[in-house]
C-alpha cells in the first residue's frame, strides 16, 4: 500500500462521525476527521472539564482518576458526594443542580460524550453523587422520612486550609423531615436524569419518592451566606424535576406540573434552574414561550450575568443556547464566541485575554483557590506569589469580575479565581454542545497528575498464534467490508471436553461501534460447538452489562443482551445457543460498560446447547444504547416481484420509546436484508408492532435513502397518524409514486422508520414487510430535488420543519476551489461546512448568504471531486488532504 493510501486509510478510520450534527430527518455522512487547534478543541475541552470532578470526590475515592487523591472524610454519617468548591463543605442544592445539569448534558449531546470518549467517566461522576443522594434519602417503603443535605458547616470549614484526606471529623449533620423543596427537588431531577441516562431502577425510585416529599412542603432552605434560595423559592426546582420525571416514565401527572413552570428571565444556575425547566418544556411539548432569557443570549461582547463566578454564568448560558440550537431557537454560533473568551482566544473589552480552564494551555490560570490543589500554601495574599501543589486539571475558574475583563489568576481571590461543582456543570455541557455542532478536536493520551486517561481510543489487544485471517461483512454494512482476526481452536469439541479461549486464544480486541463508542469484542470460530459461554471482569463500578452475539451466512443474525446482573465478585457469563444456521464464526460483543469498564477473559465453546441458555439474557432495549441496533434473523418468504408478494424481515426489536432521543427516533432498515431485486419498485411499507398495552396512537413517518455517492438521495413521505386498537398492530406507509419510481436497491440503502409519538411507552417491532409492485428497471435514477416536511407531534402542539436539499446550479463558476464558505481562502472551515451542509441541510444548507451556510456559490466551489457530481463527502476529504499537502492540487478525481 501506498504512502497516499496509508494516510486516506488513517483518516477515515480516526474519523469524527459528522452524522450527529444532522436532524433526524437528514441522511447520514460518512466520517471526517477535523483536526483543530487548541481554540476549538472542544474534544480536549470536554475530556478535561470532567477531571475536576475527580478532584472534588469525597468518601470512598477508588474510582478517582487523579494521582493526588485518596480517601477523605470516611467517617461522615452518610460518606461520599463532592465538596462544594475549593472548600470540603457539601451543599446540598448545588450538589443537586451540578448532578442534574451534568446529566442534562449528556441527555442532550451524548454524541459528543460517545465519540469523544467521555461516557464512561461522565457515568462514574453522575453515579456517584446518584449513590449518595440515595445514601442522604431514608425511606419507609416509599415514603420519604428525612435526607440529608448538609454536611460539615461553611465557617467551620473555611477556617481548616489543607489536604481533605487529613482533615478529619467535620461532625454536623444537616438533616430535613420537610421545607427544603429546593434541595430534595435538586436531589429528585439529578437521580431522575441519571435514570433517564443509564437506567438504574434504584434512581427512578428514590427520584419518585424525593419529588412526592418535596411537594408536600414547598418551603425552601437557604445556606446561610454561603446559598442564599430566597429569590425563586423551590417552584423552580420542582418544574425541573417534573420534566425529568416526564422523560423517564412519560406520566402525564409531571408533565403537567412541568407546564406549570416559571418564565425564566435569569441565566440557568444552582439558585434558579427556571430556564432549564423551560427548555425541557419546550422540547418536550413545543412550547418556548417560558424560556424568556434565551433572548439575551445573542452579540459579541462578553456575557456577563454576575460578577461573582462570571464565567460559569458565561458557560451555563452556553450550555442552554447550544440545547436550543438544537431546536432552531437559538444560534450555536454565539456560543462558540463565547467560549473563546473563557479559553484565552479572545480579548475582553479590556485588551486583555484569560484562558480560565486550568491546564488547558500553557498560559492557563494556575492557581485556583482550591485547598486540595495547594494544600501547604495557604490562600492569604502573601502566599500569592507560590503556585499550587497539583494542576487542579479542567477547572473552570470564577473569571473577570465586570464586564470588561478585570481577573487576576491569584489564589486570594476566592470571588474571580474560586472554583465549585456548579461552576464546571454548565461549561462541561457547553463542551459537549459545541463538540456536537462542530466536531473539532481531539482528546489527549498524557494529563499531568492523571492516572487514568478517559479518551477516544481504545488499546487494541494483539491475537497470540494459531489464527486464521477471514473476511466477514459487518452487521447492515452496506458494502463495505472489514477484515478481522478470528481465532480458530482446530478441532471439534469432544464428547467429553469443552474447548476453552482464553489469553492470546482468544484475540479479543476493541473497536469503535456506530455510536462511536469503544467496545470490547471477540471473534472465534465455533468449529460445530452448539453453544458458547463468555465469561467477563467487569472493572467499573456497573451493576449491569449490555452487549450480544452475532453470526454471519449471507445475512447477520444477531441475538441481544442486556440488563444481565454483575456477580459480586464483578464476574458475568453469559450464554449463547449457537443457530443451526450460524456461519463459521461468532462474534461475541459487550457495549456496556465500554472501553476498559469490562474485560473478555475467556470464552467456552459447549458440546451441547445450554440448558441455562436465556436466563442471562433480556431483549428489552437499555436507555444506556444510543442507537438502535437492528437486524436479527431474516426470512425472504419469495423473489418474484409481483404486487401481492411481501419481502420480510423479523427483527423482533424492542424500542423503549421513552428512552429514545430526537436523533434515536429514526430506526433504519437495510434494503440489503430483504433480498429484493435491485430493478424492484416498492410500493408500500408495513410495519408491525406489539406492546404488553394498549398501543394507542401512532404518530410518524417513513423516508428512504440510497447510499450511492453520485446519484443519491433521501425522501421522505408524508407524516402518518395511525390508532391502534389492542396490543398490536400494523403500521403502513403508502410509498407516494414519485418516490416509488426512484428507488434502486441496487445501491444499497434503507428505509426508515421514524416515531414521533406513540401512547405506549415502549414496543417491539415483530416484522417490516416491502410489497412491491411492477419492475421499474427501465427508470433511470437521478439526483431529485426533494422537499420533505415533518411534523412532531407531542400532546397537541405541533412543529413543521422543512428540510431540502438540492442538486448544485452548474450554471455557477467556482471562483476558489475548496472555498465553501466563500471567505476568499481555503481551510479547515471549508470542510467542516461542507460535512454540517450534507448532515443538516436545513441549517447549514442554501439558506443565506453568510458564511455558517452553504450558499450556491461555495457549493459550485466545494464541488472539487469528480467535479459536476454534485458536492458529497469526497469533496470534504479531497479538501483535507490538499491542506495536508498529500495532493497538490485541487480538483481532483480520486481520494
Amino acid at each position: 500500500m501506498n504512502k497516499f493510501n496509508r494516510l486516506k486509510s488513517a483518516i477515515i478510520s480516526g474519523a469524527v462521525a459528522m452524522s450527529a450534527l444532522a436532524a433526524p430527518l437528514s441522511a447520514v455522512s460518512p466520517s471526517l476527521t477535523a483536526n483543530a487547534a487548541d481554540n476549538d478543541n472542544y474534544a480536549k475541552l470536554l475530556q478535561y472539564s470532567l477531571y475536576f470532578y475527580d478532584a472534588n470526590m469525597c468518601g470512598n475515592n477508588s474510582d478517582c482518576a487523579l494521582t493526588w487523591r485518596g480517601n477523605c472524610h470516611t467517617n461522615d454519617v452518610v460518606p461520599g458526594g463532592f465538596h462544594d468548591a475549593g472548600d470540603h463543605v457539601m451543599f446540598g442544592q448545588p450538589q443537586g443542580y451540578a448532578a442534574s445539569t451534568l446529566g442534562w448534558s449528556y441527555y442532550e449531546f451524548k454524541d459528543a460524550y460517545d465519540s469523544t470518549g467521555q461516557t464512561a467517566h461522565l457515568k462514574v461522576i453522575t453515579d456517584k453523587f446518584a449513590k449518595f443522594f440515595r445514601d442522604a434519602t431514608e425511606l419507609n417503603g416509599n415514603t420519604v422520612s428525612r435526607v440529608l443535605i448538609e454536611k460539615g458547616e461553611g465557617n467551620t470549614d473555611h477556617n481548616y486550609w489543607g489536604a481533605p484526606e487529613t482533615q478529619g471529623d467535620r461532625g454536623r449533620m444537616l438533616w430535613t423531615t420537610g421545607g427544603a423543596a429546593n434541595v430534595t427537588a435538586e436531589y429528585a431531577a439529578a437521580l431522575a436524569a441519571n435514570y433517564v441516562n443509564f437506567g438504574n431502577a434504584d434512581d427512578l425510585k428514590y427520584a419518585k419518592a424525593l419529588y412526592e416529599f418535596s411537594k408536600k412542603d414547598k418551603s425552601f432552605y437557604s445556606a446561610g451566606t454561603f446559598y442564599d434560595a430566597h429569590w425563586t423559592g423551590s417552584d423552580d426546582e420542582l418544574a425541573w424535576a417534573a420534566g425529568w420525571l416526564y422523560l423517564a416514565t412519560k406520566d402525564q401527572s409531571y408533565l403537567n406540573d412541568l407546564k406549570g413552570c416559571p418564565t425564566a428571565y435569569s441565566v440557568h444556575s444552582w439558585e434558579s434552574v427556571q430556564l432549564g425547566a423551560a427548555i425541557l418544556k419546550g422540547e418536550i411539548t413545543g412550547d418556548w414561550g417560558s424560556a424568556a432569557e434565551l433572548s439575551k443570549f445573542s452579540g459579541n461582547n462578553y456575557y456577563f450575568a454576575n460578577e461573582w463566578g462570571s464565567a460559569r454564568h458565561n458557560a451555563t448560558a452556553q450550555l442552554c443556547s447550544l440545547v436550543a440550537a438544537k431546536y432552531n431557537k437559538a444560534d450555536s454560533s454565539w456560543a462558540k464566541g463565547q467560549m473563546e473568551y473563557l479559553t484565552g482566544d479572545k480579548a475582553f473589552a479590556n485588551g486583555q485575554k484569560h484562558c480560565l480552564v486550568v491546564g488547558f494551555k500553557p498560559d492557563s490560570s494556575k492557581n485556583p483557590h482550591h485547598r486540595a490543589a495547594s494544600p501547604d500554601v495557604g490562600a492569604s495574599k502573601e502566599n500569592d506569589g507560590q503556585n499550587n501543589k497539583y494542576l487542579l486539571v479542567g477547572a473552570l475558574c470564577g473569571g473577570p469580575l465586570d464586564a470588561n475583563g478585570t481577573y487576576k489568576d491569584i489564589r486570594s481571590d476566592y470571588q474571580g479565581n474560586e472554583v465549585a461543582i456548579d461552576y464546571n456543570a454548565g461549561f462541561v455541557g457547553a463542551a459537549a454542545g459545541l463538540y456536537h455542532f462542530y466536531k473539532t478536536g481531539s482528546t489527549v493520551s498524557q494529563i499531568e497528575g492523571v492516572k487514568k486517561i478517559y479518551s477516544g481510543s481504545g488499546a487494541t489487544v494483539t491475537p497470540g498464534n494459531n489464527t486464521t485471517t477471514t473476511t466477514t461483512t459487518k452487521p447492515n454494512p452496506g458494502n463495505n467490508t472489514t477484515t478481522t482476526t478470528v481465532y480458530n481452536p482446530g478441532n471439534t469439541p469432544s464428547n467429553d471436553d469443552d474447548v476453552v479461549l482464553e489469553g492470546s486464544k482468544l484475540g479479543a480486541k476493541t473497536e469503535e461501534g456506530d455510536d462511536g463508542a469503544i467496545n470490547n469484542v471477540a471473534e472465534f470460530a465455533h468449529n460445530g460447538a452448539k453453544s458458547v459461554t463468555l465469561y467477563l471482569k467487569v472493572n467499573s463500578n456497573d451493576t449491569e452489562v449490555s452487549g450480544g452475539f452475532g453470526t454471519w451466512n449471507g445475512k447477520w443474525l444477531q441475538e441481544e443482551f442486556s440488563g444481565v446482573k454483575v456477580n459480586s465478585d464483578k464476574t458475568v457469563s453469559i450464554d449463547y445457543n449457537i443457530p443451526s444456521d450460524a456461519g463459521s464464526t461468532i462474534k461475541a460483543m459487550v457495549w456496556w460498560p465500554h472501553d476498559d469498564g469490562v474485560t473478555i477473559e475467556k470464552v467456552v465453546l459447549h458440546k451441547s446447547a445450554s440448558s441455562s441458555s436465556g436466563t442471562n439474557k433480556t431483549t428489552t432495549t437499555k436507555p444506556t444504547t444510543t442507537q438502535p441496533r437492528v437486524t436479527t434473523t431474516i426470512s425472504n418468504p419469495g423473489s418474484s416481484s409481483s404486487s401481492s408478494d411481501g419481502y420480510e424481515i423479523k427483527p423482533n426489536k424492542k424500542v423503549t420509546y421513552s428512552a429514545l432521543g430526537d436523533d434515536e427516533r429514526m430506526i433504519g432498515f437495510s434494503y440489503k436484508d430483504f433480498d429484493i431485486p435491485s430493478n424492484a419498485k416498492i410500493t408500500e411499507v408495513q410495519v408491525d408492532i406489539s406492546a404488553n398495552k394498549n398501543i394507542g396512537k401512532y404518530v410518524g413517518q417513513f423516508g428512504t435513502s440510497t447510499t450511492d455517492s453520485a446519484n443519491g438521495y433521501w425522501a421522505m413521505g408524508d407524516e402518518i397518524t395511525q390508532s391502534i386498537s389492542g396490543n398490536s398492530g400494523t403500521i403502513t406507509w403508502k410509498v407516494p409514486s414519485d418516490i416509488a419510481s426512484i428507488i434502486q436497491t441496487e445501491y444499497g440503502g434503507e428505509i426508515k422508520f421514524g416515531v414521533w409519538w406513540i401512547d405506549c411507552d415502549d414496543f417491539t417491532i415483530d416484522a417490516v414487510r416491502l410489497k412491491t409492485g411492477s419492475s421499474s428497471s427501465n427508470v433511470t435514477t437521478t439526483r431529485v430535488t426533494t422537499t420533505t416536511t415533518r411534523t412532531t407531534t407531542k400532546e397537541t402542539t405541533t412543529t413543521t420543519r422543512t428540510t431540502t436539499t438540492t442538486a448544485p446550479n452548474k450554471e455557477l463558476d467556482a471562483k476558489l476551489l475548496g472555498d465553501a464558505n466563500c471567505d476568499n481562502q481555503v481551510d479547515l472551515s471549508d470542510v467542516v461546512l461542507i460535512m454540517q451542509a450534507l448532515a443538516n441541510p436545513n441549517k447549514y444548507g442554501i439558506n443565506g448568504s453568510d458564511r455558517t451556510h452553504m450558499t450556491e456559490q461555495g457549493q459550485a466551489n466545494a464541488d472539487v471531486h469528480k467535479r459536476g457530481n454534485g458536492v458529497t463527502s469526497n469533496d470534504a476529504l479531497a479538501i483535507q488532504l490538499k491542506l495536508l499537502n498529500v495532493i497538490s492540487s485541487l480538483p481532483v478525481d480520486q481520494v
